[in-house]
């Protein structure tokens, strides 16, 4: 959803053409989701974000710090898998194997990976970036710091990319609208233990590139550089 989220809140008057070229400078040279780089760099609010996508896509939005999670849910996916793709699973529905989850930024193909990861129907919810991450915090370390404790299925790679649900895409009336999402019943275990070590690589990459995002958040307050500067510079090299 990298370009098709910027030219989103363009149509909507939140940013501008200028302001998302920055923006996917940075992301470029920094990593991470447009969304967040955009918060990140003031020219959005995670309302206005929200807000734009909630109706382009026709999704619900849930607010995490008032909602609680159910325990079983929290065992559907790995704290890492939630991490990495920005998510926060709220309630599970085991006799139609269907898993409600809070996503910031919602995207098809990320969608189908993580039903594919948990091997439930996916019925996805909108919720602030920062709301997912006080979630996580708060339901998989709790006071103590440590993660809950996983169940054999937990950190599972993904085996295949799945398909929607039957019929979804054909009655949805936006045709940028995200249905329930079902996983693939397809598995091959060489391409389950690629993907396990593919997740793993990318959290310590994000946790790096947390880090120096802090740097420079730092050197811009201050004012050893501008906003999008560095984005602009690395990507002109």
């Amino acid at each position: 959803m990298t370009r098709k989220l910027g030219d989103l809140l363009i149509s909507h008057g939140v940013i501008d053409e200028e302001k998302l070229v920055a923006a996917l400078s940075d992301q470029r040279a920094f990593g991470g989701k447009l969304g967040r780089t955009l918060v990140d760099l003031g020219y959005v609010t995670e309302d206005q974000l929200i807000r734009a996508l909630s109706q382009q896509l026709g999704l619900p939005t849930v607010d995490l710090d008032h909602t609680e999670a159910q325990p079983d849910a929290l065992q559907c996916l790995a704290v890492d898998v939630c991490e990495r793709y920005g998510v926060f699973p709220i309630s599970v529905d085991e006799g139609e194997r269907v898993l409600r989850l809070a996503t910031a930024e919602p995207d098809r193909q990320t969608l189908q990976e993580l039903a594919q990861l948990s091997q439930y129907t996916l019925e996805p919810l909108l919720a602030s970036m920062s709301s997912i991450d006080r979630a996580i915090r708060r339901c998989y370390f709790g006071d103590s710091g440590r993660r809950a404790a996983p169940t054999t299925r937990l950190g599972e790679p993904l085996s295949a990319i799945p398909a929607d649900l039957p019929g979804t895409a054909a009655t949805a009336p936006n045709p940028y609208a995200i249905g329930t999402i079902a996983p693939s019943a397809e598995a091959q275990d060489a391409v389950q233990e690629l993907k396990t070590l593919i997740i793993r690589l990318e959290k310590t990459v994000d946790a790096q590139s947390r880090a120096f995002r802090a740097l420079v958040d730092l050197l811009q307050d201050k004012g050893v550089v501008r906003r999008g500067e560095l984005g602009n510079r690395t990507t002109r090299r």
